[in-house]
């Protein structure tokens, strides 16, 4: 068996020194492996390979955002007895938050002094280790694959750069995943005997879980609905659809009126913030998607590929799975993306992306010579996402940066550095936040653009310059033409002064720099200047500050 390429792995900034052993197996000669007969691969390793790639790549892409530190401050008001508010005494509060069912699970690591970052990663993890053997499993039994067929099924879910990337993160993104596949496969796993009491359990918690998860569930029961149609009304589906449907529905009309009696308003703030209609959005919801499909040609292949019809047995996994992978660009599309690296909104369809390749194998690689031929496109497609984990893409630079669509950012960045970029403002961003807990009280208010994790560990009053946590941004603000999807809305500094805020912002400082340091060009002609004087405080040298460093404050002039 040859090894992974060094050529590769020298230009490669973030790849193991020593690939790991899948990725061994994957960087082998399909010519070598092809001849291998199907028998000789023990059941039990189509499994645990997958799940050992993903485990390995999700370590390689661990990193915790930002945004996870909003949903950690609604938990601890929560379990503090301050309700479910970012800004406890706020009346009303606001639901900056968009994953109800993740802030109650994280209630008990909170009421029992774990720290969130990592017991919000770890089951993250665990859903995402789940869902791949589910998916793996789910698809050697319904269309009856061979062993190789089964591994390279479950190699393609594991090495996804979306699958490995948010099963950490610290968001309900895996976890409102496997939910949804949950649906799924309760209801559909054998359309002869669907089981609706169950799916529209998983159903429900995939609603609570994600505040459109009533919009993924839909699409989903929609593509039951179209093979139920195919399958010219067979009666036991129909009757499950009917079931199943009824139970989330009366869940997500339980889910909305209580959220209107506790918050005022139909929709989280959220939305409001995020969310809207324009040709603008559209325009960025295709740079979105061609800048996955580029980064990932593996997926927009076998999605292609989908396209033609295939054997009537497996119509119903086949049919769903289409409409969700085909229902997924489209949501992507109307709201013009997302800031997040490697398709995050397109989570949720991978695991019917994965069900597709299944298919395609049952189609293709039968027989001696068709499976030598399926084993070389299938190996290359799984190693092809596999690099793509590593910023290794088969398509250039140069053509992915056409599709620029993170507009507020100054330049192009690749996925993969996006990711490392959002993994470091966390840890800078967590380091002011206990800093500004050091020189601040529970009387102090801050005006900021980054709210998770300063917000989180100050505990200072927040006014959001995006408007998540601050309504009065969106009655008074229009979304701006062009803009990084989910920073839609903005107000300047200057724009809470009537609620007085104590802080326009912080910021470090090596304690010898001057005045001028960290702040924009023209600082001291902006009226925001004129408002506002600098405090120095000196900080410890310690593990968390660096050494020589001081914390400067913008303080409001009363």
């Amino acid at each position: 068996m040859r090894g992974f390429p060094r050529e590769l792995l020298a230009v490669a900034p973030h790849a193991f020194q020593t690939p790991p052993p899948a990725l061994w197996f994957l960087a082998a000669s399909p010519t070598t492996l092809a001849p291998v007969s199907a028998r000789q691969i023990p059941p039990h390793l189509c499994l645990l390979l997958p799940v050992l790639l993903l485990a390995l790549l999700a370590w390689q892409l661990n990193f915790l955002c930002d945004d996870a530190y909003i949903s950690f401050r609604y938990t601890r008001n929560l379990v503090e007895g301050l309700g479910l508010g970012y800004n406890p005494g706020s009346v009303p509060p606001v639901e900056g938050y968009s994953n109800f069912l993740w802030v109650l699970a994280m209630a008990p690591f909170e009421a029992l002094g774990l720290d969130l970052g990592t017991s919000s990663r770890l089951l993250s993890a665990v859903s995402g280790l789940a869902l791949c053997a589910w998916v793996t499993a789910h698809a050697r039994q319904r269309f009856e694959l061979d062993s190789l067929g089964t591994l390279l099924t479950g190699l393609f879910f594991a090495s996804l750069p979306c699958s490995a990337l948010w099963s950490t993160s610290g968001l309900a993104t895996m976890p409102a995943a496997l939910l949804l596949f949950g649906v799924y496969e309760r209801l559909l796993g054998d359309p002869t005997r669907p089981r609706p009491v169950a799916a529209g359990i998983f159903g429900v918690f995939a609603v609570l879980m994600r505040a459109d998860g009533f919009v993924w569930v839909g699409l989903l029961l929609f593509g039951a609905g179209l093979y139920w149609l195919w399958e010219q009304r067979a009666a036991e589906l129909g009757r499950g659809l009917l079931v199943c449907a009824s139970i989330v529905g009366a869940a997500t009309l339980a889910h909305f009126a209580w959220r209107y009696s506790y918050y005022g308003d139909w929709l989280p703030n959220t939305a409001r913030a995020k969310a809207g209609f324009s040709v603008h959005r559209l325009g960025r919801g295709f740079d979105y998607l061609m800048q996955w499909w580029l980064s990932v040609p593996a997926a927009a292949l076998v999605m292609l590929l989908a396209l033609r019809p295939m054997g009537r047995p497996w119509r119903a996994a086949l049919c769903v799975s289409l409409c969700m992978a085909l229902g997924a660009q489209a949501y992507a599309l109307f709201v013009g993306g997302d800031f997040m690296p490697f398709g995050r909104f397109l989570v949720a369809s991978m695991p019917f992306v994965t069900l597709l390749f299944a298919g395609h194998w049952k189609r293709w690689g039968m027989g001696p010579r068709a499976g030598a031929l399926a084993f070389g496109m299938g190996a290359a497609l799984v190693l092809s996402n596999a690099l793509a984990c590593f910023d290794i893409n088969l398509v250039p630079e140069s053509v992915r940066s056409k599709y620029h669509f993170r507009l507020s950012a100054p330049s192009w960045q690749s996925e993969r550095t996006m990711r490392d970029n959002m993994a470091y403002r966390t840890a800078d961003w967590t380091v002011l936040g206990k800093a500004l807990a050091r020189f601040t009280d529970e009387n102090d208010s801050i005006v900021l653009a980054g709210i998770g994790a300063i917000g989180y560990f100050s505990r200072v009053k927040i006014h959001d310059v995006y408007g998540l946590i601050s309504p009065e941004v969106i009655a008074a603000t229009e979304p701006l033409e062009r803009a990084t999807p989910g920073h839609d809305r903005m107000v300047n500094m200057e724009f809470f002064k009537n609620q007085r805020p104590t802080l326009a912002g912080a910021y470090f400082a090596g304690i010898n720099a001057p005045l001028s340091y960290n702040l924009p060009i023209g600082w001291e002609q902006s009226s925001l200047s004129q408002l506002v004087r600098i405090e120095r405080h000196p900080l410890p040298a310690d593990d968390v500050f660096a050494p020589g460093t001081e914390l400067r404050l913008l303080v409001y002039k009363r």
